[in-house]
Parts: structure tokens; C-alpha cells; sequence
């Protein structure tokens, strides 16, 4: 039995067509919004994958949601212009929304529900992190050679969130984050470590952690009272991605603080180095999670960092040594010279490249070297191992992956003959030397001013392409990497985090140059190359260029990789011609195609609508000189066309539309030159496929079309090989009246492509268009104008479509469209 709505349709198309007519012209208008919206943010994805670095997740997560709600709006309009008839291709856009949404969602293993796991346990990597899981291994190889400790799992994190229902403030925020303002990061920082450290530790917790506590002091070094190392062990942490530095160690706890620091660690998990390091990382929010390692507090003696293979790549099959008196956080938080000692791996020679009062005794390098060996054969890749010496007794705290420095694979182009020279590893300036000292902590070379950071807890507008000269290089130093080029430090090590973290972003590094800041002057253009630690008066021009290729890749980076993999659900366009067979919901593989067939089937039904006996609506063929075919229909119940040429066709002084008239006055202005040539013909292009605009054989389909309403326009235009939307309302009240337009595509170059679009968006800002341009496609919308006003630039914007038509053939660089801006304003000022 036909359900109440579907009676009600019908009877209102019986007894109402005016009606039914009117409230189909809503749904599609609604239709035409959502094509719109649609468009904006299929782009909007894809400039996000084009970016030079990437956003957090929730911000790509969101953006879908918006498309995905266009994109079912549109269909829900569809089926209301075509009365029901479409109700199959729902089925599709829910069957691709699902493969997105599975793409989107986070990672977020977190081993068995165990919160407290000792390193005595069975190695759990999903619940412990990585830090953890690895010293977990090393202790059950070199029992005496690591600390007692126990984990306190991702469980215990997810627990805290959960039981203070942090997870959607903490989304909120981080949706929002704007990664090109250091002061916002910092901002959102700060309020997310406020929310962690003033979280209620869950009972459970408390209880199972007290007990590992009181095990704990039980099993302390020597029977001494134990103080313990409170440090992270986030999921995502010691792995290919180090987050050195990124995230708090608390030492010297006393169990009765113990809650604070563990508090203390957990909201480091949002400092903003560790935020923007996980963003550039790839990295989702929830895929690192974040456990907490506890051990016995070590009373360092000595502490240092065993690198297993040079991570510079200047010494070939060596073992690096770095050595400081006391703890190990001076050495690695960058604030301190240390001893350095190269080992040979064949002879066992060892080379003192740095002493320092603090430096290692033989023996003990020798018994790291050894270790480290043994350490690097075990795990099957080069290791970065922290350790300590307390009561004559070595101490392994903490071993993970060592990034090495990639030698360059780019040449350096000879400007006069286009030929390739050395290799920028080899390329040395042909530049005067004004620094020449210190060590190479990260390998490459870079261009660029000198910018002096007196402090580095300050946040500089503008580092874009700058040197850094600094005192130190503390893990905060990040927020500065993702603009800068190059770092020169007075102090520091190769051996501290920051130098890690500039070895995974690419960014050359050179510390202990003790004398840079009185040799380097603030602003001063500088050329640097920390393998040979020098640093030349100028920039090389042919080395920028080629060291700018030689960034991290976003191909590297899981978030590129996982965006490229949810844009091939959104932007491909399989669907084009509406006359084929195949042109069906079911051929729906993307968004894009989702919208491409309702636009078309929508278009379809809104010019079919009263054949069914209403009085308006009928589709009629605009009698023009000009040359190219446009149908226009008449949704204004206001008055009726009166055709001098039949039923079929309809004269220009016969339509009531005021923003159409205003723009076609524009449009057929004599400034226009058509010839004879027909601009529009599509019959010999098949398939040519742009922004919603397609040639197929058959005329109609070929064909521009406007929807016109007594102050309503909506018109299409196709013009040659791009595409031309117009939206306007234009009537008594300017609180109402706007203009959009969209133009998208061209049959010329990229470059001319790109030379029309800046001389129409020259035209457009001029007459008070707000302008957008991505690649070939151009939005532009003015509103709020009285009818008079509007109708001046509706003129002024239809000369534009007609001077345009094949501008991007003739176009061949910015001279020429100051040229043809001024020739067309010259008809203007004449009109």
C-alpha cells in the first residue's frame, strides 16, 4: 500500500503542479548549495594532502564529515527533484563512506587489560610502548644491566581518560589547532596538560600501582631507600619515529610524589614539541597512547649515549661514545659538552675525538662497544643506547632505533648549460669561509639568513628558510624545525635529542662551534655544511635549490600515505557520460561520483518538469547570435515567456530574470569578439571531462542551461574546455542579494590555465568579489549589495566570461595580462 508521503506527492502534483514545480526548484537549488559545498571540500582534502606538512587527523576527519553530510544532502535533494527515483544510490554513498570511515579511524591497540606489567613479564609492545618493551628484552638478556622497574600500561592511560571523560575535550581542542601559529600550539598545550594533571587517578589504578610500588622498594639497588625514574614509554615512542625529548622524564621521585609525576608525564603527551613532532610525524592522536616506566632511580656516576654506527654517516663501520659526569639528562637535553670516542668495530682502536674531565676510561668503552654490538646484532638494526655508571657498576637505561643521516642523491644543475655537477654530499661553495669549527650534529648542507635566538622559549613570527644560531639545542628547539633550514649551535652535543630529531626532519645541525655568535651577525645570508662544519659568507643559489629537494618526502610520512589512501574513496571521477549505459549508482566508486550523478540526474529532472501539465518549467532553446546553445526555464510563477518563436524557443527581451539580463548585456557586449567560429561546439570532443562540466555527441547534453527565477539566476556555461557556474539572487533587498561564481578548467596549458585565472580574479577583486583560487578552480562571491550595484557588476562579470573564453591559449606570462587588464577596463570605462 503507497505510503502517506508518496500520496502526497502525488496528489500535490495532480491538484498543485504550480506548487509541486516550486517546491522541486527548492530541492534542486538546495542541490546546486550542495554541489557547491561538495566541490569546496573535495579540494579542501586534497590541498591537505599538497600541503608541505601535515594537520592533525581530526582536522582531516572533520573536514569528511562535512563532505560526506553535502554529499548526503545532495542526495536526499536528488531524490526529491526526481520524486523518489534515485533512492538506490544511498545504498552506494553509505557502502563508500564506509571504506573512508575504516581509512580514518585511529589505531588504537593497547595490548591485553593488564595496568601494571613488570620487565619481567612477557614483552608487550602495545601496552608498554616501545621503550619499555625494549629494555623488557635487554633485561631478560642482561639481567644485572638493567634497573628493577614495572610499566604502568596504555590501560592505565585510557582509564584515566575515560573515567574523566577527557576524550572529547581533548578533540576538540586538537581539531582546531592551527600548526603555522607556534602561540596557538602553546595555547592548546597548556590547556591540555591542565586537564591531565588535575585528572582523579581511578581506584583500580591507585591499588595496583601502590602494590608495584611497595614490590618495588623491596627489590631497590643495594637495600638503599629507592628513588625512582618516572619516564614515558608512549605506543609510537623508540620506534621509527624516536620522539626523543618530546616527552617529560621525572627523576629522583620519592613514592609519596610519585602520583604527581606520573600525572607530570602523561600531560607531556600535549607538550606542543611533542604535538607538533607527532602531527609532522604522521601520527593520529590515539595511536599514541601513552604508558609510563618506572624504575629504580640510577645515582649516576657517569651517564652517556652509545650510537652503534656513526648517525652522521662521515665513519664508516664505528661505534660513537659520548660520556658526561652525572646524569645523562645533560648530555641529551643538550645543555652540555661531552667526551667523544670513536670505536672501529674491526681493530678495536679507539679515537678520542673530544675530552672533556669527564671523559670514559678505556675499559668501559670498550665494554660499550661491546655491548652496543652485541645490542645492534639482537635487535637487527643500528642502536641508540643510553646508559649510566653508579658504584662501578653499568647500567643499560634505554635502547632504540638510530637514525642515520641519508647521503644526498641530488646533483647541483649548471646554470649556463643546464649540465649536472657533483653530488651536493661533495659540492663545496665557491664562497668565502667565515666559521669553520665544532662537530656535525645532523649531515646536510642549507641556505639561508641568520636568525640569532637569544631565547629558546620564545616564538619568532617568521622562521621561514632562516638559520638558527642558539646557546643550546634543548628537544623544545622543534616548534622552530618545520620552517627553518638549518640549526648552528655554540654548545651542545651530537649526542642530545635535538640532534636526533634533526637527523629524522633533515635539518643540518652543527654544535659546539663555540665562536658562531660573534662570527655570525643577525640577518646575514650564510651558506652552511655541517659534514665539513663550515660556513660560508652567502648563499649558493644552484645548492638552495637542489638541498630544498631534498626534504623529507610526505610519500615517508603515514599520514600522507593514509590520505592518499582515503582521497582515492573521495576525488577520482569515473562516472562522465549520462547517455551510457554504464552511467548508474552502482558505477559509483567515490564521493566525486556521487556528486558528478546527482548534479547530472538532478539537472535531468529539473529540465523535464512540466511536461506533466504544468503551466511553467518547460525547457526552451534561447534565440542568440551568439554561438553556442543555451536552455533556459522559468520557475517564477510570477509571469509567463511569451515566445514570438514557439513553444520550443525563447527570445532574451522575453525573459523576466533581472540578474540574467544584467549579465547577458555583459555577456553579448560589442567589446567581445566572437567571429564565426563556433566557441561551444562540443560534437567532436568525447569525454572531455572537467569541474561538473563534460562534451559528449549529443547537443543537448552539450548545451549551457540557466535556471531563472524573476530575481533568481543559477546559470551553467560550458566554454570550450572549462566550465562556468553562476549563482545569483538580485532583487530589492541587499541584506539577500548575493553573486557566486565558480571557474574551473581549460583546454590550454597549465601555465595559461593558471595566467586566466590571475586575470580574472584581478577583475573580480576589483569590482568587490572575495576570491579563492585551488590549482585551476576559482570561487568568488559578493554580497550585500543594492539591486542597482549588482546589476553594474553582473555587466561587468558577463564581459569577463566572454573576453575569457580562450584567454588560456593566448596567455604567456604576467606582462601579457597587464596588458589585456587594461584593454578591458578601457571598454568599461567607455562601456
Amino acid at each position: 500500500m503507497p505510503g502517506v508521503g508518496f500520496l502526497q506527492r502525488w496528489y500535490t502534483r495532480i491538484l498543485a503542479p504550480d506548487l509541486h514545480q516550486r517546491q522541486t526548484y527548492d530541492s534542486f537549488r538546495k542541490l546546486l548549495q550542495y554541489d557547491s559545498q561538495c566541490h569546496e571540500l573535495i579540494a579542501d582534502l586534497q590541498d591537505l594532502y599538497y600541503k608541505d606538512r601535515p594537520v592533525e587527523w581530526l582536522h582531516v576527519i572533520a573536514c569528511y564529515e562535512q563532505l560526506y553530510d553535502a554529499a548526503f544532502g545532495m542526495v536526499t535533494c536528488l531524490n526529491a527533484v526526481s520524486h523518489r527515483g534515485n533512492q538506490e544510490l544511498f545504498v552506494f554513498l553509505k557502502k563508500i563512506d564506509n571504506y573512508i570511515r575504516f581509512l580514518l579511524a585511529s589505531d588504537t591497540r593497547t595490548g591485553n587489560g593488564r595496568m601494571v606489567r613488570w620487565l619481567d613479564d612477557k614483552t608487550d609492545p602495545g601496552s608498554m610502548g616501545n621503550k619499555a618493551a625494549n629494555l623488557s628484552l635487554i633485561k631478560k638478556r642482561y639481567p644485572a644491566l638493567v634497573p628493577s622497574g614495572f610499566i604502568v600500561t596504555t590501560v592505565g592511560w585510557i582509564e584515566v581518560i575515560r573515567q574523566n571523560e577527557l576524550r572529547s575535550e581533548i578533540d576538540q581542542r586538537l581539531k582546531n589547532l592551527d600548526l603555522e601559529d607556534i602561540s596557538c600550539i602553546q595555547e592548546v598545550s597548556g590547556e591540555l596538560r591542565k586537564m591531565i594533571k588535575e585528572a582523579v587517578i581511578p581506584t583500580k589504578l591507585r591499588e595496583e600501582v601502590g602494590a608495584a610500588l611497595e614490590k618495588l622498594s623491596e627489590l631497590s639497588l643495594n637495600g638503599r631507600t629507592a628513588h625512582l625514574a618516572v619516564r614515558s614509554s608512549a605506543v609510537c615512542e623508540d620506534g621509527p619515529n624516536s620522539y626523543a625529548g618530546q616527552y617529560k622524564s621525572m627523576l629522583n621521585v620519592t613514592v609519596d610524589s610519585f602520583w604527581d609525576s606520573y600525572l607530570e608525564v602523561l600531560a607531556s603527551k600535549y607538550s606542543p614539541e611533542a604535538i607538533l613532532y607527532r602531527i609532522t610525524s604522521g601520527i593520529k592522536d590515539q595511536e599514541a597512547p601513552m604508558a609510563v616506566l618506572v624504575l629504580e632511580m640510577v645515582p649516576s656516576e657517569f651517564s652517556g649515549v652509545v650510537y652503534t654506527d656513526d648517525p652522521t654517516g662521515d665513519n664508516e663501520n664505528t661505534t660513537v661514545i659520548h660520556c658526561v659526569e652525572g646524569i645523562g639528562e645533560k648530555l641529551v637535553s643538550g645543555c652540555a659538552l661531552a667526551s667523544r670516542h670513536l670505536i672501529h668495530k674491526e681493530s678495536g682502536v679507539i679515537e678520542d675525538k673530544m675530552i672533556t674531565p669527564q671523559a670514559a676510561n678505556p675499559e668501559l668503552i670498550k665494554k660499550l662497544a661491546s655491548i652496543g654490538s652485541d645490542l645492534e646484532d639482537f635487535f637487527e638494526a643500528p642502536q641508540d643506547i643510553e646508559w649510566a655508571v653508579a658504584d662501578d657498576n653499568l647500567y643499560i637505561l634505554q635502547s632504540r632505533p638510530l637514525k642515520i643521516t641519508d647521503l644526498f642523491s641530488s646533483h647541483i644543475i649548471n646554470e649556463h648549460d643546464g649540465s649536472f655537477s657533483r653530488v651536493i654530499d661533495q659540492y663545496k661553495p665557491d664562497l668565502p669561509v667565515i666559521l669553520k669549527e665544532g662537530l656535525t650534529g645532523a649531515k646536510g648542507k642549507a641556505a639561508g639568513a641568520i636568525h640569532i635566538l637569544e631565547n629558546e622559549t620564545g616564538c619568532p613570527a617568521d622562521l621561514s628558510g632562516v638559520i638558527l644560531l642558539v646557546e643550546n639545542i634543548p628537544p623544545s628547539l622543534i616548534l622552530m624545525l618545520p620552517s627553518c633550514s638549518g640549526v648552528i649551535a655554540s654548545g651542545g652535543s651530537s649526542g642530545s635529542h635535538f640532534a636526533t630529531i634533526c637527523r629524522e626532519f633533515g635539518i643540518p645541525l652543527i654544535v659546539a662551534a663555540e665562536n658562531a655568535k660573534s662570527r655570525l651577525q643577525q640577518g646575514q645570508k650564510v651558506t652552511m655544511d655541517s659534514v665539513a662544519c663550515v660556513v660560508y659568507d652567502g648563499i649558493d643559489e644552484a645548492l638552495k635549490r637542489a638541498v630544498d629537494k631534498n626534504v623529507v618526502t610526505r610519500i615517508q610520512l603515514p599520514y600522507y600515505r593514509r590520505l592518499q589512501s582515503v582521497l582515492e574513496f573521495v576525488a577520482p571521477l569515473t562516472v562522465l557520460d549520462p547517455e551510457s549505459k554504464a552511467f548508474v549508482p552502482g558505477a559509483c566508486r567515490s564521493i566525486h561520483d556521487i556528486v558528478r550523478y546527482s548534479h547530472e540526474k538532478g539537472v535531468q529532472a529539473m529540465f523535464n518538469i512540466g511536461k506533466s501539465g504544468s503551466r511553467h518549467g518547460y525547457k526552451k532553446k534561447l534565440i542568440t547570435d551568439l554561438p553556442f546553445e543555451l536552455y533556459a526555464i522559468n520557475v517564477d510563477k510570477s509571469r509567463k515567456e511569451e515566445s514570438k518563436a514557439g513553444d520550443e524557443t525563447v527570445d532574451v527581451s522575453s525573459i523576466n530574470c533581472i540578474p540574467f539580463k544584467a549579465l547577458w548585456k555583459g555577456l553579448s557586449h560589442r567589446s567581445i569578439v566572437w567571429g564565426n567560429r563556433q566557441y561551444y561546439n562540443w560534437k567532436e570532443y568525447d569525454n572531455a571531462a572537467m569541474t561538473d562540466g563534460f562534451a559528449f555527441k549529443n547537443d543537448a547534453d552539450s548545451a549551457s542551461y540557466a535556471i531563472c527565477g524573476e530575481e533568481y539566476m543559477n546559470l551553467n556555461i560550458k566554454f570550450g574546455y572549462h566550465f562556468t557556474l553562476v549563482d545569483c539572487l538580485c532583487g530589492e533587498n541587499p541584506a539577500q542579494n548575493y553573486c557566486s561564481l565558480r571557474f574551473a578548467g581549460g583546454g590550454g596549458t597549465i601555465e595559461g590555465r593558471w595566467l586566466r585565472l590571475k586575470f580574472i580574479e584581478e577583475i573580480l577583486r576589483k569590482i568587490g568579489f572575495l576570491v579563492q583560487t585551488k590549482t585551476d578552480l576559482l570561487d568568488a562571491r559578493m554580497e550585500n549589495l543594492p539591486r542597482e550595484e549588482m546589476e553594474k557588476r553582473l555587466f561587468t562579470l558577463g564581459r569577463m566570461l566572454g573576453t575569457t573564453k580562450l584567454m588560456d591559449m593566448v596567455l604567456k606570462d604576467e606582462s601579457s595580462i597587464a596588458e589585456q587588464l587594461n584593454e578591458f577596463f578601457r571598454w568599461e570605462e567607455g562601456n
